[in-house]
This record gives structure tokens, sequence and C-alpha cells, in this order.
């Protein structure tokens, strides 16, 4: 597994630093550093930091600007590593590689983990820029603990994981990724409370916001990065049981789908 993983890790950088060096980076750092302008001055010229007094009580802490900066960056980091991992496969397709890929003896865990990992480092070196942005706007970290904060980042990337091999398994079955991943990424959008806190959302909406991991991801590492609390062992369970599930329901699907598609050449 850990070959393929490496293999496809440097046979993407190669891709990508020939196809487009600094572009599509430099895109979504432009992306987030718009996201932190708008934050920013929407609570200072727009709402003139009239922050409704339920939110504080919602959000764990009255710092309005940390709490929708913090969900700005992890919004745009979630959609950058899931659209990436998830597109891999329907990608193979499109470029005619699809076939070659599943006549080869290659582990299809170890393609998909050498896809996550080269744009975490990507996507990690965007966020990092973009974070500096967020520092000038008024982003205030506490003093946080360090080991809920590395624990509640690797739930994130496991959630953010889990959930693209869903989504890949419907491109590749639906052949199409424009109108599924921008479905999905506007469900999330509303659902999983990057923006606002999910208690504003009626009681239906919040149910049903339940059934992402990254819903549960989000608040425990926004609420670690907020008020540097403290990460407990039942926050932990229902994200790690939801990625499981969907990791194991992301294989089989994808397992499937390639089935019908090596039938059919």
């Amino acid at each position: 597994m850990w070959h393929t993983a490496i293999a496809t890790l440097k046979r993407n950088q190669k891709a990508n630093l020939r196809a487009f060096p600094w572009t599509f980076t430099f895109g979504h750092i432009i992306e987030g550093a718009y996201l932190v302008l708008i934050s920013y001055f929407s609570y200072v010229y727009l709402i003139k930091g009239d922050v409704d007094s339920n939110f504080a009580i919602y959000a764990g802490s009255n710092d309005y600007l940390t709490f929708v900066i913090i969900g700005g960056l992890l919004s745009i980091f979630s959609v950058s590593m899931m659209m990436n991992v998830s597109r891999a496969l329907i990608t193979e397709w499109r470029e005619g590689t699809l076939e070659a890929l599943l006549l080869s003896p290659s582990s299809r865990s170890g393609y998909f983990l050498g896809n996550a990992v080269q744009q975490l480092y990507r996507s990690g070196f965007e966020l990092l820029v973009v974070l500096s942005f967020g520092l000038l706007a008024g982003l205030h970290l506490p003093s946080v603990h360090v080991f809920s904060i590395l624990l509640g980042s690797l739930l994130y990337l496991l959630s953010c994981f889990a959930m693209a091999l869903v989504l890949g398994s419907i491109m590749l079955y639906t052949r199409d990724t424009f109108i599924v991943q921008n479905t999905l990424f506007t469900i999330t959008a509303l659902l999983c409370g990057f923006q606002f806190p999910r208690q504003y959302l009626p009681e239906v909406l919040q149910t049903v916001g339940e059934i992402f991991p990254l819903t549960h991801a989000l608040q425990l590492l926004r609420g670690t990065l907020l008020t540097g609390e403290l990460i407990r062992f039942h926050d932990i369970y229902p994200i790690l049981l939801l990625s499981i599930l969907y990791i194991t329901i992301g294989l089989w699907t994808n397992h499937r789908v390639e089935r019908g598609l090596f039938e059919r050449f």
C-alpha cells in the first residue's frame, strides 16, 4: 500500500508542477484572502460589531471574527481536500489511464492515500498563507492545548478523506464532477456550520447535518482553536464511527463502479 501511495504522490506532484506550477495554488490563496476580507468588512462596516446575544452561547465565545475566519479557512481546506481526492478516478477516466490503473496490481487504498497526502501539503501551504491574512484581520487564538489541536486536525483530515471516497464513487458512476461536487459542498456549507453556529438552523436541518463526519470534526477542531477546550473521548467516537462507515462505503462502492467499468472495456 505504501509503495502505491508514494508512487501516486510523486506522479501527481510532477503532473501538477508541469501543468499549473503556481496558478492553481495562487487561486486558492486569493479565494481565502477574499473570504477573510469579506468577513472583516461585514463585521466592522455592515453589522458594526453588533452580534446577537445567543451567538456567544452557541459558539462558546463572543469573538465573531475568529469564529468566522476559522470556519472559512477550514471550509476552503475541506473543499480542496475532498475535491481533489474524489476527482482522482474520474480524472484517470477522462485522461484515458483508468483502464491501466484497474488492470495494475496497485493497492486502491494506497492510491487514494497518495492523492490525499499530495493534496494535504499543497492545501496546508495555502492555509498557512491565508492564515497570515486572518491574523491581520483580527483572528485571535487563545492558549491552546497542543495535543488537542493535533488530534482535532487528524480527525478533521480523516473526515474529509472519508467523505471524499464516497463522493468519488458517485462522480465515477454519474460521469459528472461539477454538479455532484458543488451540490455536496453547498449542502455541507449550510448544514455543517462553517460560517454560523448550527443552532440557528431548524432542528430538522441540524439532525440532517449530523450524518456528515465533517460536521462533528469541524465543531471539535474549531472549539479547540476558539476556546482552548480539551478534546475528550466522547467527542471523538462519533467522528471515528462515521468516518469508518464512510470509508467502508466509499471503498466498496468504488470497487463496484470499477467492476462495472472494467466489464465495459
